[in-house]
This record gives structure tokens, C-alpha cells and sequence, in this order.
């Protein structure tokens, strides 16, 4: 199992810039670590970071992949950054 490319918005709402996808666990770690302090301390990013941790650290269990692609969906959602 891998991590699943997440397509973005090519003009995302707010100031934001970024890459049209994410294809990667490092490009996601990136990705959240690239954001503004604000936007990162609020919780969907917090729960994105830590799903990606997971995968960045000692043994991968089986669904990790999944749970870290869902949450980086949803807060890329909640954002109105993911691309439809």
C-alpha cells in the first residue's frame, strides 16, 4: 500500500501557494509543515500531521496509509483547497 496522490485547486482560496498535487508521505509532511502557524495549529492540520507522523516513524501497520491519505483530504477540504 501507498500513499494515494491528492490532486489541489490550482488557485486555492486565501494566499496560500502550492504544487497541483501531493504525491507523496514527504510531500504531504511538507506540505503541512510549509503552512502558516494559524493554519496549522487548527485541528484538522493537527490531525493530518499526526496520521502522516505514523507513517514517517517505526512500523507501518496495516490501514495507516489510508487513515494518513483521509485525513489530509479532509483538511485539504476543510481548506476548500482539494480539487474536485
Amino acid at each position: 500500500m501507498t500513499f494515494k496522490t491528492i490532486k489541489l485547486k490550482k488557485t486555492p482560496a486565501g494566499p496560500q501557494t502550492f504544487a497541483s498535487e501531493i504525491k507523496t508521505v514527504q510531500a504531504a509532511i511538507a506540505f503541512v509543515k510549509s503552512l502558516e502557524p494559524k493554519t496549522r495549529a487548527k485541528l484538522h492540520w493537527k490531525l493530518a500531521a499526526s496520521a502522516l507522523a505514523a507513517l514517517d516513524t517505526g512500523p507501518i501497520r496495516e490501514g495507516t496509509y489510508d487513515r494518513a491519505n483521509r485525513a489530509m483530504r479532509r483538511a485539504l477540504a476543510s481548506e476548500h483547497w482539494l480539487a474536485d
